[in-house]
């Protein structure tokens, strides 16, 4: 039974992500704060990604997703939140990410986004 609060799909595309600055957050990766990861799945309300990184529970992300995938010209930058973040496999973790002060224009892309691949999925089943 789906108890998720919105609809999701499943997706891989890489996410170019960047711990907030602004922020008063004290982690530190190998890299600097600049990462890349793939996205798994996303909502309007938030988006799945994989990492070789553990982040923690709380930190604020920048993210930008290529928005040719959601009809869009240019890039969607979009802060989230880290909600969890579980190891998966070898050097691999999966982070479930809030999106935080969406606009109205990348709201309503990924929501048809996620509308038009749940219609596919459904006609496959």
């Amino acid at each position: 039974m789906e108890t998720r609060l919105a609809s999701r799909v499943n997706i891989s595309i890489n996410v170019n992500s960047r711990i907030d600055a602004k922020k008063d957050q004290q982690v530190i990766l190998a890299e600097g704060n600049r990462f890349s990861a793939v996205a798994c799945n996303i909502s309007v309300l938030g988006i799945a990604i994989r990492v070789k990184y553990f982040l923690p529970k709380g930190l604020v992300l920048d993210l930008e997703i290529d928005g040719i995938y959601f009809g869009l010209e240019g890039p969607m930058k979009i802060k989230a939140e880290v909600r969890h973040c579980d190891y998966v496999k070898y050097r691999t973790y999966e982070c479930g990410l809030k999106f935080l002060d969406i606009t109205a224009q990348y709201k309503k892309a990924i929501e048809n986004f996620v509308s038009a691949r749940g219609k596919k999925k459904k006609k496959t089943s």
